[in-house]
């Protein structure tokens, strides 16, 4: 039978404190986050197999706001290329990124499965968006650019070649530091 003391009890156990000293602890930790960071890298790695690489495949076609784009192999500066849909969820945490990206790069986004132009414009409408957007809604884009997890970002350098590839959750930082390295 477990009785209650009549003490309060402190919210760490007894020895915390040795604990926390203790370098066995510590190399416990390193341990388990070395771990878990590899299994999120392999995890990733599984998730961009099927991404295209080397030369960008054809990418042109009117936006939902009537404008012509057209991925060419002849650019003036490195291209984001931003496979998303509206009924992801890792994207609506990626897609304020491409937001601030698309304030000071190139930046083409094509919404998966996502609906009509409309839709996709009332969403854009709702979130403040305001990068361009191909409606991909057959997935054929997305199959010919092998974007089968999403968000999948490209980064398109300035001879048409993808330089760099992700899928899932990413950084502003990040993508800016791969546009800023696909200049060269």
């Amino acid at each position: 039978m477990i009785r209650a003391s009549s003490r309060e009890q402190s919210p760490h156990p007894k020895g915390w404190k040795q604990k926390l000293q203790s370098p066995r602890f510590w190399l416990k930790q390193l341990r388990d986050l070395t771990i878990m960071a590899l299994l999120l890298y392999g995890v990733s790695l599984y998730l961009q197999r099927d991404m295209v690489t080397g030369q960008a495949p054809v990418l042109s076609g009117i936006t939902i706001d009537g404008g012509k784009f057209a991925l060419n192999t002849a650019q003036t500066e490195p291209t984001l290329v931003y496979f998303w849909g509206t009924w992801c969820p890792v994207c609506r945490v990626t897609s304020p990124m491409v937001e601030t990206i698309s304030q000071n790069h190139r930046v083409i986004s094509v919404a998966v499965a996502s609906g009509s132009d409309s839709e996709i414009q009332t969403f854009m409408d709702e979130h403040q968006y305001h990068f361009p957007v191909l409606n991909d809604d057959s997935g054929t884009q997305s199959a010919l650019w092998g974007a089968m997890a999403f968000p999948a970002i490209y980064v398109i350098d300035t001879q048409g070649n993808i330089r760099y590839v992700t899928s899932g959750v990413t950084s502003t930082w990040g993508m800016k530091f791969r546009l800023w390295l696909a200049q060269f």
